[in-house]
């Protein structure tokens, strides 16, 4: 008897963050910056009806702004800085980290929703 044995859900959860396909690992996860493929170019999955939501945006925001809040207090209360200089750099590095982690947020939660044989559309 064949047993096709699923990857653990760290493995998975790996895998979505590294933007590749959560069974396989082969092939791109996603088509475009957001956009999930439709199906696996190499494991045939179908990823379209798998729905991450607001998830991601959700988590990325909890992770940028905690790594920002002490970045902050420091420009805010410890450095002497023109009013707009804690604003140029909170807000150019606010919008580069989200950037970074939004896709791979949404890879993350779209292996988790698989793992864990949530509902999906």
């Amino acid at each position: 008897m064949e047993r096709s044995l699923k990857p653990t859900t760290k493995t998975i959860a790996i895998r979505g963050l590294k933007l590749r396909c959560p069974k396989c690992n082969q092939a791109p996860l996603f088509g475009a910056y957001l956009k999930p493929v439709e199906s696996c170019s190499s494991c045939g999955h179908n990823w379209s009806k798998v729905r991450a939501d607001d998830g991601p945006a959700w988590a990325t925001m909890l992770v940028v702004l905690h790594l920002l809040a002490p970045l902050f207090h420091f420009l805010i209360f410890k450095v002497d800085l023109p009013e707009w200089g804690p604003i140029l750099v909170l807000g150019s590095l606010g919008l580069t980290l989200s950037l970074i982690l939004l896709p791979r947020m949404k890879g993350l939660f779209i292996g988790l929703i698989w793992a864990t044989g949530a509902p999906t559309s």
